[in-house]
């Protein structure tokens, strides 16, 4: 196995989309060198380098892919294939038809249910040092949309940070899925519909709750931030 994975640098104010990056790495890496389920990865230490992650980084993604029946980890002996290369990319396919009657409101009813379960969680889990990364993040957002009013960041990304710093990478694995839904709903939407202001806003006011450690108050805004009624404002209104 000759071919290596390719390396992306790490950005501090895009941290929790690991588990994802590595399942598109892995899988880019299978493909490349024609691997079929029962074949041996490399070992730990190679994807450490190439893929410039964490060793703890690394091992939770794996076990989101062990989860998903992608790898198969045999302790002591190494990390196997354990599903062709069609259903790796089936894994991270949008769990919603876009083109369905009641998509949006799937989606919204879905996202509601797993980030009030992460909030709740996060209240209880995060530590200062994962409130302070969070924090991080928002800044930087708010930052370059002071600087561009037409700047626009990847869909669910504070979102899919604060399931992380609960450690639940079922519901980490499920918000993935989300995202993509949601890019499937807004593509072309995102650029037309200025709701970046108030979205910084709203994750300023959940990293609030979250610092002082108010589940129901977080819970509470998290439900109005996750807003059926603005977001089919935006695609069916403002979005034309």
């Amino acid at each position: 196995m000759s071919a290596t994975i390719s390396h992306q640098t790490s950005d501090e104010f895009r941290p929790r989309r690991v588990a994802d990056r590595v399942v598109e790495e892995l899988r880019a890496f299978i493909e490349r060198n024609g691997l079929e389920p029962g074949a041996k990865l490399p070992p730990e230490r190679v994807f450490l380098e190439q893929l410039g992650v964490s060793r703890s980084s690394l091992r939770e993604a794996v076990r989101v892919l062990a989860t998903l029946g992608l790898v198969d980890v045999r302790h002591g002996d190494g990390m196997y294939v354990a599903a062709p290369p069609e259903a790796w990319r089936e894994s991270s396919s949008a769990i919603f038809d876009a083109t369905e009657e009641h998509a949006l409101r799937n989606l919204v009813e879905t996202r509601l249910g797993i980030e009030i379960a992460a909030v709740a969680a996060a209240v209880q889990r995060a530590t200062d040092e994962d409130l302070d990364r969070l924090q991080r993040l928002v800044d930087e957002q708010a930052r370059k949309l002071a600087r561009d009013p037409a700047y626009s960041w990847e869909p669910l990304g504070f979102e899919l940070a604060v399931i992380e710093v609960t450690g639940n990478t079922w519901l980490y694995e499920v918000e993935l899925q989300l995202r993509d839904a949601w890019l499937s709903l807004s593509r072309g939407l995102r650029a037309s519909v200025a709701r970046y202001g108030e979205w910084v806003s709203e994750h300023r006011a959940i990293l609030a709750s979250l610092r002082s450690r108010n589940a129901t108050q977080a819970q509470r805004l998290v439900t109005a931030h996750v807003s059926f009624e603005r977001f089919a404002e935006d695609l069916h209104g403002r979005g034309g």
